[in-house]
């Protein structure tokens, strides 16, 4: 199967239990999509080794013996004479008959299972969504959902992404070859959710670029999974605050998280990130030790302590040291990642300038 080869071999592959998993469920499945067609032949050569074993009258039978005739009769090798009974002739017409009939439909509905995955048509990826459990939902697959994707399968845990109807993001392709089902339709829609598995779903991401059906979809997923963790991806800062606030759920505004990249752009600064502790606004930076500022010299400890910010990795002419140690000595040209609220990373900026001193008062 293609897309369990993709998964365990990619930088985000599934760890075995969850593949085991997996495996087992699309047995499953398959047993269960096949249910009639094997009820149909496996009630022919029991049934009819019953029959046989009471009414044929050529020579003694044994049970097993029967049902081994009838299972050759079906595929056109009869073991035993034709019988002399009248009521047996048309049985053995009509076994190979019924009996073939069901081993070319599951033959032929097989051959449609593996041609639609290669295909990579809808009947398979809900086929694929439907074996999950456990699993995250990410709902838009534009560029933002194409890198929670990618985030989430790098962590090692299975995702199903649900994109609408129409769109011809050629991210899907990246996706399915990832190894990772692809529902098409409306993440508002009940359906659609159902379909990606929201009853056995961890977490849902709602990750479009509309703020309304990020929130219609949500409050749908909450309604079919109240165990479920619900993100939503909000441009609006404040409808953000008042989602987070009235209904409990994590509520992301892009305005928010992209302004610090816009400034750092602006400014030449590298922040990565900014995120809230205890309500204290922190943000995360690299700096490049200056040969000729005043942190060369210094160790890691004294800085912290001065500066009050967190050094939490050093990386210099002996390699990267993540939580660094408080005796480590910057030397220029080291790099550092450094986490603090942003009055404390412009004191430590301009102590890194060539000459300058923090400014009297800064805090």
């Amino acid at each position: 199967m293609k897309w369990l080869t993709n998964v365990r071999s990619g930088p985000g592959r599934m760890r075995a239990p969850i593949r085991l998993a997996i495996y087992a469920r699309y047995l499953r499945y398959l047993l269960w999509e096949f249910r009639w067609s094997l009820g149909i032949f496996w009630s022919l050569v029991l049934v009819g080794g019953l029959v046989l074993r009471q009414c044929y009258h050529h020579r003694p039978l044994t049970y097993v013996e029967g049902c081994y005739s009838v299972f050759l009769l079906i595929f056109l090798e009869p073991y035993l004479d034709f019988p002399d009974e009248w009521y047996l002739q048309p049985l053995f017409f009509l076994l190979p008959i019924v009996g073939l009939g069901a081993v070319v439909d599951s033959l032929i509905r097989l051959g449609y299972l593996a041609f639609t995955k290669k295909s990579q048509l809808p009947e398979w990826q809900r086929m694929m969504a439907s074996l999950y459990r456990n699993h995250m939902i990410v709902v838009g697959l534009g560029k933002v959902g194409f890198q929670i994707t990618q985030g989430i399968l790098a962590l090692r845990e299975p995702v199903v992404v649900i994109e609408r109807i129409g769109s011809d993001s050629a991210l899907i392709d990246e996706i399915i070859d990832l190894g990772v089902p692809v529902i098409r339709g409306d993440g508002r829609n009940a359906k659609t959710l159902e379909l990606a598995g929201i009853g056995h779903a961890r977490a849902v991401i709602l990750s479009t670029s509309d703020d309304l059906t990020n929130l219609d979809a949500g409050l749908t997923a909450k309604d079919l999974n109240p165990g479920a963790k619900i993100v939503l991806r909000l441009f609006d800062e404040s409808l953000a605050a008042k989602i987070a606030g009235a209904f409990s759920l994590p509520a992301i505004s892009t305005a928010q998280v992209s302004a610090t990249a816009f400034i750092a752009a602006a400014t030449g600064r590298k922040v990565y990130q900014r995120f809230q502790l205890a309500d204290q606004p922190l943000h995360l930076i690299d700096l490049t030790i200056c040969p000729t500022g005043n942190l060369v010299g210094r160790t890691v400890g004294d800085v912290q302590a001065d500066s009050k910010v967190n050094v939490v990795m050093h990386h210099g002419t002996a390699g990267a040291n993540v939580n660094p140690g408080h005796e480590i000595v910057f030397e220029p040209g080291d790099m550092v990642l450094v986490i603090a609220p942003i009055e404390r990373l412009i004191e430590m900026e301009s102590t890194n300038r060539p000459g300058q001193r923090p400014e009297a008062g800064a805090q």
